[in-house]
C-alpha cells in the first residue's frame, strides 16, 4: 500500500512539472512574438486616387504552333539504303533525307524505256506506210495506243523512282525520327520537319471582341520566355465560325527570329490588344495592390491611420489598376511600405 502511494506521488509531480514546463515554454513564446505598436507611427508612401483616361489593355493567351508542320510518309514500299538526317538537324528545302532501295523499279523502267522505245518506232513505221495506204486506220490507231500506253508505264515507273528518294519539302528542323537503315518501309510516318523560323499564336476571341482582330493588323505579343519583351506578330487568320462557347480562333504570325531565346512550339504567348479601348476610371497604382486577384486590397488613410479595405478591380495597363467598387477619387491609398502596417496602425507619408 504504501509503494501505490509513493508511485501515485511520483507521477503526480511528474505531471506537474510537464505542466509547468509547458506553462513556462508557451509563456516564453508568447513574449518573443512580434506584435505591432499601433501608436507607432509608420512611415508610407501614398498615392491620391483619381479620375483618368485608361488605356485599356485586352490579353488573350494561347499556345505557339508551327507556321508549317509535316510528317514524312514513303509513298512506296522498300527497304530503307540510306538515311541522311538525324533529330534535331537543320534542313535546307530539297535535301535528301531518305533512300529507299529501287533496284527492282530501275529494272522495271529499263523494261518500259524499251517497250516505249520499240512502240514509237513502229508508229513511225506505219504512219509512213499509211501514206500509200498499206495500213488500215484502225491498224494505225492500235499503234498509237500501245505507244500511249507504253508511255504512260514508263511515267509511272519514274515516278516511283523520284519517289524512292525522299527530300525535304522546305527548310526546317528536324524533330520527329524513326527510321533506320535496312528497315523495310510502307505508309507509316518516318520523320517530321517543323518550320520554326515562323510560329502562329493561336488564341481564342469571345464574339463581342473579335471586332478587334483583322487580318493583316500587327499585334503586341508577350511571352513568358522573355518577360518585359514585347514582340509584333500580324494576323493571319481569323475564323469565319465559332465554336460551341461562342468564341472564334485567331491565328497570329510571328517571326522566330531570337539567336539567343527562340520560341519553341507549344509555349504559352498573350496578344495585347488596346486599340480603341480609352474609358476614364478610377485608377491607383499598381504597388498599392494587396491581396489576391479573387479578393484584392489595398490600405487607406483615414485620420493618419491605416484602414484595410476591399475593392473590386477592373481592366488594368502596365502602370495602374481600375478600381469599380471601394474606393472614390480623392481616397489616399498605401504604395510603399506594406511591410510594418497593420489595420488601424498610425501612419505618416513620407514627403
Amino acid at each position: 500500500m504504501k509503494t501505490k502511494i509513493i508511485i501515485l506521488s511520483i507521477t503526480i509531480a511528474m505531471v506537474a512539472a510537464v505542466a509547468f514546463k509547458l506553462k513556462s515554454n508557451k509563456q516564453i513564446v508568447e513574449n518573443r512574438v512580434y506584435r505591432p505598436d499601433l501608436e507607432k507611427k509608420v512611415l508610407v508612401q501614398a498615392a491620391t486616387v483619381t479620375a483618368q483616361s485608361l488605356n485599356k489593355v485586352i490579353s488573350y493567351t494561347g499556345t505557339f504552333v508551327p507556321h508549317r508542320e509535316v510528317m514524312i510518309i514513303p509513298q512506296v514500299q522498300g527497304q530503307v539504303e540510306g538515311v541522311y538526317f538525324n533529330e534535331g538537324d537543320f534542313v535546307q528545302e530539297g535535301k535528301s533525307l531518305i533512300q529507299i532501295d529501287d533496284d527492282l523499279l530501275q529494272s522495271q523502267y529499263m523494261a518500259a524505256e524499251a517497250n516505249y522505245q520499240t512502240s514509237k518506232r513502229n508508229l513511225e513505221r506505219y504512219e509512213n506506210a499509211s501514206v500509200s495506204g498499206g495500213v488500215s486506220k484502225i491498224q494505225l490507231d492500235s499503234y498509237h495506243l500501245n505507244l500511249k500506253s507504253a508511255e504512260s508505264q514508263r511515267s509511272q515507273l519514274l515516278k516511283q523512282i523520284a519517289w524512292s528518294r525522299i527530300t525535304a519539302p522546305f527548310s526546317g528542323t528536324i524533330t520527329f525520327r524513326d527510321v533506320e537503315i535496312g528497315a523495310v518501309v510502307g505508309n507509316a510516318p518516318l520523320a517530321r520537319i517543323t518550320d520554326m523560323r515562323q510560329l502562329k499564336l493561336e488564341i481564342s476571341v469571345p464574339e463581342k471582341e473579335i471586332m478587334f482582330f483583322q487580318e493583316g493588323d500587327s499585334t503586341q505579343i508577350t511571352t513568358d520566355l522573355e518577360p518585359g519583351k514585347t514582340l509584333v506578330g500580324s494576323v493571319d487568320y481569323v475564323a469565319d465560325r465559332a465554336d460551341e462557347s461562342h468564341n472564334y480562333v485567331v491565328k497570329i504570325l510571328l517571326k522566330n527570329t531570337s539567336t539567343t531565346t527562340p520560341l519553341k512550339a507549344g509555349m504559352y504567348g498573350t496578344a495585347l490588344i488596346s486599340e480603341g479601348q480609352q474609358k476614364e476610371a478610377l485608377l491607383i497604382p499598381r504597388a498599392a495592390l494587396l491581396g489576391s486577384a479573387k479578393n484584392p486590397q489595398v490600405f487607406v488613410i483615414e485620420n493618419e491611420k491605416a484602414v484595410l479595405k476591399d475593392i473590386q478591380t477592373g481592366s488594368s495597363n502596365n502602370d495602374s489598376f481600375e478600381v469599380l467598387q471601394g474606393l472614390q477619387a480623392g481616397d489616399v491609398v498605401v504604395t510603399s511600405g506594406h511591410i510594418n502596417l497593420t489595420h488601424g496602425s498610425h501612419v505618416q507619408i513620407a514627403g
